[in-house]
């Protein structure tokens, strides 16, 4: 039984959701603007809901991308594929979890994040895997806002008050995305090409596709930094985020000057954990706020 468990855990891809989870429960967090009961369980259950809806929108898209899966070297032994679960299992895992993770925030009340849910869940499911993924080099940016969306649903979970900063926070993970995949798909076009998935990489130049990634690792600098000049933060939340932007701006003007395999990963490796650190600034930063601590950094 455990090593069934273990499986559909494994197919709903924890690599990818934990990150959703995590951008979610930083903006549940930044809602909070006092220590109370109902606070924390509401954090709790953005949490439960945002895992849930995540895992089930994950284990939708694998199934419909299993023909696509099936036929790519890096995916093939993933457990929809190779035969380790069954389509039927996998279907009723994906739904029941993406149904599960709307009803529980109906049930509590919070029909701003519901909808959110709702909307994110449809977007990667429908939108971008169905529609989009095999006949559209753009697709990834249509499926940015799914990604985003667990910072929205965190905050409204928690409060209906708002504010530009889960906002902001939400187009620097949208601009994040493209960054994050169109730098893997690069490393990993051939696969993409021999399953005849059009993603941006395989369909453009190296030099295009080098502009692209670049433009959108600029755009996710100026979402990083808008906090700031917003008011909402002050030098302690710049400077390290400025120092931090400094080599996404060497990686991107030498993937731009030299486009090949090496100076694209360069790059990937680098904003992979980024976006992780700054949240983490602003969780903490929030809560010595909360803790009214603030004033001494």
């Amino acid at each position: 039984m455990s090593g069934k468990i273990a499986l559909y855990i494994e197919y709903s891809k924890p690599r990818v959701w934990w990150l959703l989870v995590f951008i979610g429960f930083g903006g549940a967090i930044l809602a909070i603007n006092h220590f109370s009961l109902e606070n924390i369980l509401m954090v709790i259950v953005a949490i439960v809901a945002i895992t849930a809806g995540s895992m089930g929108a994950e284990g939708l898209t694998n199934y419909i991308d299993l023909e696509m899966d099936t036929t790519m070297e890096r995916t093939r032994n993933r457990p929809l594929p190779s035969g380790k679960i069954t389509m039927k299992g996998a279907l009723i895992f994906g739904y029941s979890l993406a149904i599960f993770s709307v009803l529980i925030l109906l049930v509590f009340g919070r029909f701003i994040a519901s909808l959110f849910m709702a909307i994110g869940i449809v977007d990667n499911v429908f939108i971008y895997s169905y529609l989009l993924k095999k006949i559209s080099s753009y697709s990834i940016i249509y499926g940015g806002f799914s990604g985003a969306f667990p910072v929205l649903i965190g905050w409204y979970a928690v409060t209906s008050t708002f504010s530009w900063l889960p906002w902001v926070l939400f187009l620097l993970v949208m601009f994040w995305i493209p960054v994050h995949v169109w730098s893997l798909a690069y490393r990993y076009r051939g696969d993409y090409k021999k399953a005849n998935v059009p993603m941006f990489p395989v369909t453009h130049s190296d030099r295009s596709t080098a502009i692209a990634i670049s433009f959108s690792s600029m755009l996710l600098i100026v979402f990083s930094l808008t906090p700031y000049f917003l008011g909402l933060y002050n030098l302690v939340y710049l400077i390290p985020v400025a120092i931090l932007s400094i080599p996404i701006i060497i990686f991107s003007y030498n993937f731009i000057k030299k486009p090949d395999r090496k100076t694209s990963f360069r790059l990937f490796v680098y904003t992979a954990p980024y976006l992780t650190f700054v949240f983490i600034l602003v969780i903490i930063l929030n809560l010595l706020r909360v803790l009214n601590l603030f004033r001494f950094f």
